[in-house]
């Protein structure tokens, strides 16, 4: 009777170790599988999430800035900015060289905002009319 019994359990600890090791290779590969769908970069290159200029989730009261009035953004461009969330010439007046960078690099349009002065000109369109 004991014989019996410990060849029952040596099949059971023998199934229970191919049954581990059988898992362990289809996980393995299921997990390679669902690593090789997922994109290494997304569409969007955000860069260093630091250099994000100041945003804001919707306009000031009295209404959003018309941006197209800054030679260079054109209703394409003012779009993209409203959605990232900036809607006013004192935020744009406001950005710094990596500050610009990052909206240049996550809009991509290399260099446009320096080449075209977009924070001067924002400066000009928020100083007081005396």
């Amino acid at each position: 009777m004991i014989e019996i019994a410990s060849k029952i359990v040596l099949c059971l600890v023998i199934a229970a170790i191919l049954g581990f090791i059988i898992g362990f290779l289809i996980g393995k590969a299921t997990r390679k599988q669902q690593y090789a769908s997922v994109p290494e970069k997304s569409s969007k290159n955000v860069g260093n999430i630091y250099n994000k200029p100041l945003i804001f989730s919707c306009p000031r009261p009295a209404g959003k800035d018309d941006l197209k009035q800054i030679e260079g953004i054109d209703s394409v461009i003012e779009a993209q900015l409203n959605h990232l969330g900036i809607f006013h010439f004192d935020q744009i007046a406001n950005w710094s060289i990596k500050n610009c960078e990052w909206i240049e690099n996550y809009l991509d349009i290399k260099e446009r905002i320096s080449q075209e002065n977009w924070v001067e000109q924002a400066k000009a369109f928020t100083k007081p009319i005396i």
